[in-house]
């Protein structure tokens, strides 16, 4: 049995640095204190310019999409249909066409009569909007009240357009795109997206149009590659938007099997691969675009749930694609292929539609944990997406997740854990070694998950649906702990729904039952400590509880730096 010796207290040290002593030693505990990684993370911040940005919390969640009936009727109605259900949303795509014309910016009022009224019902469901758009302007439309689009003539006789205005064919139709290049016609493009980015609206679905505007692209600057044309039109919309609303978001293709890269690693703060059937060829196709994205380096890439054309997902498809989605930066449902069909869980059965509230409330759990990931890509370089593996179809979601995304009616999988530390099945507890080949055979409801032994896990816990915590955890920062000797974190950890965050240094010592805090600022905190021995003391908490029967220690404190001793 594990006892605790000697308890530990913070000792303020000169220039405000703090350090972990042991009572009645002076040997220093590790790890380095709080503020050295405060100085660590100022040093690391020039280089940021060019790593993922930060993505907004929020930008995290479920995020609904409907490109079938094109309503606020429907766009409502879907979104409804999903918190109705205790499935949360966190913001709904208007896809096209919305507007009179590609892309005038002028809404549709046969298919959205009261647009504001639209946005302010989303809006007090704390739903956030995005807006679909690309960068073409047309003198022939496709499925648009308009044909030729109130401002081509502008664009062309002001020589905003590329290859010199000639029209070109593209698949919402004929017109030309915008050159991004020049500052004039950007500054006129930013006077244009004004007329609808309103309070509710947090951003666009940059959509490719600049693909079809030629391999090589007469511009203000010269001929350029279709390829170092892209950037200026993701930059110029990123640019944008964050700096009308620094919580707002492009979500733009990082790599797409359609065309390459697309968005520059520095302008994408939700990835969107694309475009891809529900079937098991789309799901597999779509994880190697994740895959070579974060191999790229995009911070955040997210999961097109049951695909976006063509095939449908089935029953079995449409759950292994979710649970992959969930294990990526950002559950995007919807698209053409039964937006009021397959892609609604409940269509597929009660029980697909439980499985889908668990994968969606398990990923808003995860949420604070994913934040603080992408916040380390952005100070560092990476991605939230790591150590993938194209042959076993697995990756690493940060440091301390493992999943392996089942990809065919087979629910027997074979697949190999991470080669580095031991690893917790989420779902048994059983302990696995580093490397080891796990073969198993995953239920519906089941699927490869696994957590690093050592891992510190900030999450967001509101009620009881993933059996994680319940509703007294709701508001308050909760912290689940897998003791593995002496380990820390210096977590991100979000200060709302934007960018903005504060950190916070945790560490636990099992071998003398310490858990250390030091943050930045007080928080009402929850930690749940796993994989524990019998409990009989907790000093220096506000209230503990030791739950024999899951071997789980429960505590709470409050405040920004605190030593609690735990004796077993």
């Amino acid at each position: 049995m594990r006892k605790l010796i000697l308890s530990a207290f913070f000792v303020i040290l000169g220039a405000g640095s703090v350090q972990l002593r042991a009572q009645n030693q002076n040997q220093p505990l590790t790890p380095p204190p709080f503020r050295d990684f405060v100085r660590e993370d100022s040093m690391v911040t020039a280089k940021a310019a060019l790593n993922p940005p930060v993505t907004p919390a929020w930008a995290f969640g479920h995020i609904a999409w409907e490109d079938s009936i094109n309503t606020s009727g429907a766009a409502i109605a879907l979104v409804d249909g999903y918190l109705q259900r205790n499935i949360p949303v966190g913001a709904v795509i208007i896809d096209s066409p919305w507007s009179t014309g590609y892309n005038d910016f002028n809404w549709d009022t046969r298919r959205y009569p009261d647009p504001v009224g639209m946005i302010n019902h989303f809006k007090d469901e704390n739903v956030k909007v995005l807006l679909w758009l690309t960068g073409a302007v047309n003198i022939e439309g496709k499925d648009t009240p308009l044909q030729k689009c109130e401002v081509y003539d502008e664009v062309v006789a002001k020589g905003y357009a590329v290859n010199n205005g000639e029209p070109h064919n593209w698949w919402k139709g004929k017109g030309v795109h915008i050159d991004f290049t020049n500052k004039e016609a950007t500054e006129w493009w930013y006077k244009q997206l004004d007329k609808v980015f309103i309070d509710g609206v947090y951003g666009w679905k940059v959509d490719q149009g600049e693909y079809f505007f030629g391999d090589f692209i007469d511009t203000s600057i010269g001929k350029l590659s279709n390829e170092q044309f892209r950037p200026y039109y993701y930059k110029a919309m990123f640019d944008y938007t964050v700096g009308r609303n620094p919580a707002g978001i492009i979500i733009a293709r990082p790599y797409s099997h359609q065309g390459g890269y697309y968005a520059g690693l520095d302008k994408v703060p939700l990835g969107w691969c694309g475009d891809f059937m529900g079937d098991w060829h789309g799901l597999k196709l779509q994880i190697q675009n994740i895959y070579i994205s974060a191999k790229r380096g995009y911070g955040a890439p997210g999961c097109e749930v049951g695909g976006f054309y063509v095939s449908r997902a089935s029953k079995e498809q449409f759950v292994r694609y979710a649970q992959f989605g969930a294990m990526t930066a950002c559950m995007i449902n919807g698209g053409e292929n039964g937006a009021f069909t397959n892609h609604l869980p409940w269509w597929h059965g009660e029980d697909v539609a439980d499985i889908y509230r668990y994968c969606v409330k398990l990923h808003y759990e995860l949420v604070p944990y994913l934040f603080s990931t992408v916040v380390d890509a952005h100070l560092r370089g990476g991605s939230l997406i790591k150590n993938a593996s194209f042959e076993e179809e697995s990756h690493q979601l940060g440091d301390c997740l493992f999943t392996k995304a089942i990809t065919s009616e087979n629910n027997s999988v074979a697949f190999h854990l991470p080669a580095d530390g031991e690893w917790f099945d989420f779902f048994s507890g059983r302990r696995y070694a580093a490397g080891s080949l796990v073969e198993e055979t995953y239920p519906l409801e089941r699927f490869p998950l696994f957590v690093k032994a050592g891992a510190i896990l900030p999450l967001c816990i509101t009620d009881d649906v993933t059996g994680l915590g319940d509703a007294s955890m709701s508001g308050r920062q909760v912290v689940v702990v897998y003791p593995n000797g002496n380990t820390s974190r210096l977590l991100h950890l979000p200060t709302g729904e934007g960018v903005e965050y504060e950190d916070c240094l945790v560490g636990y010592d099992e071998n003398i039952g310490e858990l250390r805090v030091d943050a930045a600022a007080a928080r009402p905190f929850t930690f749940i400590l796993k994989d524990m021995p019998e409990v009989t003391d907790v000093r220096n908490a506000a209230a503990w509880n030791y739950d024999a029967g899951k071997h789980e220690l429960r505590i709470d404190a409050e405040g920004d730096r605190f030593d609690i001793c735990i004796k077993e």
